[in-house]
């Protein structure tokens, strides 16, 4: 604290004295008395007086002190000026104080030679020759050479023409030599060895490639001059056709030339000796990480059957992407980023370290939330995408709202089984009560279900899975007037097709997502049949911004047949599918809804949305006996009639219980032909629309 009160009242004192003196210069002719330097160290004195524009005796004027100071901090030998103005009389005195980069005086010579060369002599070229030459013609070597016969002398010149000429690639070494003659001349005389005739070429360490195909590439030619060019370890057209085929850390560890032209080469493919991922702890954990921390808690079977990388293989860019792609799509990490190093006691060998940060998948959080359409809904949730850090989805919830939605689930899905060829297994049991308050007294105003479902599917690839799933659910329609509509009992089966290219599951930027579904379902002890068909595809790619703007699309096409209960039907409206109007507004047995979505990246917990949404749901209705029967519109459904359109932005924010979404919607069109339409709605949920 002292010592910055100290440098405080020096400060202070400087700028009062320094101010006195440039408003006295303003009034008084004031002239600069002596320059001294202090802290000097290696240059002498006098050598940097010369540098400075300001000289004792000069008029002292506001500028010279900063023209000494400019002048000083433009050597590279001196780090730091500060210049210290005393007055005495009508003089003005000045300390120089500098600081001195370490071997200061040796940088101040290199730059006065380097000076010095670039000076034109007195000295007049009188002839400019090359010895040494065997195979090659003079006039071809001087060719880029500057210097002419009558220019003036410039040492600098001759300098660069022995470098322009050894940039060929011709010669083993280039000399230059200047002899000063009579009249004030000079001759020079390039000294020259030219390279060997090539003989033979023998390479060591390729197993990837034909030594005939590293010649090739390599470009150089038994029976030709060599050109030392092509053999540069760093750029050679050996490197450059492993780099193309995607082994980028393969190099030239040693290149011999003898004086009979033969020429070996050794290089190194580059073999993986290790692969080893590592934890990195996201901004949120605290730096000083317990041992606990600093371990994955993903299993390392997980991150093994994605590994492309793989000891005693040639490494291979593809490959290290693949890990990361395939690592990526689990949805279970934020940040993979590739280290490779080399080992010292084996200069083939390639460690390949990943250095991975684990997204925050477990969640424990009780939400109170509000739609214009679903009302005030609160919930508990136990949720973990990477359960026990097996790449296992698992939940469990409870939700209820004030209009008289109310949801309990439990369910579990492995998608993909240890140790088996990508098998896939999941569960759920659930119970779910569903309330329209806008139903008339014919319609159906509560559905209570209650259910299991179980799954079972195949990876054929890392990108179609075929699943099966069976489930059994009892149904319970109550309609607005409390008589109950319809009481059933269905068990089904469902197979699936699943296309997924995705770059990660939780949070798409690029790829394809479909799926192909089918049902087929029995009801028990009714005569009534059931089956259903659902195609949806997704796509996501960058658009000029790059990672900062993704665009993505979604479509859903869906039929039912005609036996199919109310509740079994497919409804459109809501957040998931078209938002601006109520959930489950539009009814039927046949649907269609098309989402396009823009989404930009603000920051790493801020993401805007614009959306623009279209759908519909068609059916016929009407009344028999007093009850609404509702049967299928296939006509319209063919011909897309009636479709409706919505518009909106959102936010996504990023927490550590996942992303919130919020999302306003505008409706472009009444909900009823030719009737009025109704304002916006607001949309709360979790994670991404599709």
């Amino acid at each position: 604290m002292r010592n910055k009160i100290y440098a405080l009242i020096i400060t202070v004192t400087l700028f009062l004295s320094m101010n006195g003196i440039t408003k006295a210069a303003e009034k008084e002719n004031l002239k600069v008395g002596t320059i001294q330097f202090s802290q000097l160290k290696q240059i002498p004195e006098e050598y940097l007086r010369e540098k400075i524009p300001v000289k004792s005796g000069d008029a002292y004027s506001n500028k010279s002190l900063s023209e000494i100071y400019l002048a000083l901090k433009r050597l590279n030998y001196i780090s730091n000026v500060n210049v210290y103005p005393q007055q005495v009389g009508d003089t003005v005195n000045l300390v120089v104080e500098v600081d001195e980069t370490a071997n200061a005086l040796e940088a101040a010579q290199r730059q006065e030679t380097a000076k010095d060369l670039t000076q034109k002599t007195e000295f007049i070229i009188s002839k400019v020759d090359v010895k040494g030459l065997e195979k090659i013609s003079k006039e071809e070597v001087l060719k880029n050479v500057q210097l002419k016969e009558g220019d003036q002398f410039i040492p600098q010149q001759a300098i660069d023409g022995a470098q322009k000429i050894f940039q060929t690639g011709l010669f083993a070494s280039v000399e230059p030599s200047v002899d000063r003659e009579a009249n004030n001349t000079v001759a020079i005389t390039y000294i020259v060895e030219e390279n060997p005739i090539v003989k033979d070429i023998e390479i060591t360490g390729n197993t990837l490639f034909t030594e005939a195909q590293l010649e090739k590439a390599l470009g150089i030619k038994e029976g030709e001059m060599l050109n030392g060019n092509l053999l540069n370890p760093d750029n050679n057209g050996i490197v450059k056709l492993y780099t193309k085929e995607g082994y980028t850390t393969a190099r030239i560890e040693n290149i011999n030339v003898s004086k009979e032209g033969d020429i070996k080469i050794g290089l190194t493919e580059g073999m993986v000796d290790s692969v080893i991922f590592k934890k990195v702890n996201s901004k949120r954990e605290n730096e000083r990480s317990s041992e606990y921390r600093a371990k994955l808690r993903t299993k390392p079977y997980i991150f093994e059957r994605s590994q492309s990388v793989k000891p005693g293989e040639i490494l291979e860019a593809k490959n290290v992407e693949a890990t990361i792609r395939d690592l990526y799509r689990t949805g279970i990490f934020t940040s993979i980023e590739p280290v490779v190093t080399g080992k010292e006691n084996n200069p083939n060998a390639r460690s390949v370290e990943f250095l991975v940060e684990e997204r925050p998948t477990t969640t424990i959080n009780g939400s109170i939330s509000y739609g214009t359409s679903v009302g005030l809904v609160g919930g508990i949730k136990l949720a973990d995408t990477n359960f026990l850090g097996r790449g296992q989805e698992a939940s469990l919830n409870l939700e209820a709202s004030n209009k008289g939605d109310k949801t309990f689930d439990i369910s579990w899905f492995d998608p993909w089984i240890r140790n088996t060829e990508r098998i896939q297994a999941g569960a759920s049991v659930y119970w779910r009560e569903t309330v329209d308050d806008d139903a008339g007294p014919l319609d159906v105003e509560k559905v209570k279900r209650i259910g299991t479902r179980w799954t079972i599917g195949k990876g054929l690839n890392d990108k179609i899975y075929v699943r099966l799933s069976a489930r059994y659910d009892h149904y319970k329609e109550i309609l607005g007037s409390k008589q109950i509509n319809d009481k059933y009992n269905l068990i089904a089966i469902t197979p699936s097709l699943i296309y997924d290219s995705r770059d990660n599951s939780f949070a798409p930027t690029k790829g394809i997502y479909s799926t192909l579904t089918y049902e087929k379902g029995d009801l028990i002890k009714d005569k009534r049949k059931y089956d259903q068909f659902e195609a949806d595809l997704r796509a996501y790619h960058h658009t000029f911004f790059k990672d900062k703007n993704v665009m993505a699309y979604r479509v859903v096409w869906g039929s039912t047949g005609s036996g199919t209960p109310d509740a079994l039907r497919f409804s459109v409206g809501g957040a998931e599918t078209l938002r601006g109007y109520e959930y489950g507004k539009f009814e039927g047995f046949n649907k269609f809804h098309a989402t396009v979505e823009n989404r930009t990246q603000i920051n790493k917990t801020l993401q805007f949305v614009t959306f623009f949404d279209i759908g519909n749901a068609w059916q016929k209705s009407k009344i028999v006996n007093g009850k609404k029967e509702n049967t299928p519109d296939r006509h319209n459904a063919s011909n897309f009639a009636d479709l409706k359109k919505g518009v909106g932005i959102g936010i996504r924010l990023n927490t550590p219980i996942g992303p919130l979404r919020f999302d306003y919607g505008w409706p472009l069109d009444p909900e009823v032909k030719g009737g009025q339409k109704t304002g916006g709605k607001f949309y709360f949920s979790f994670g991404q629309t599709f």
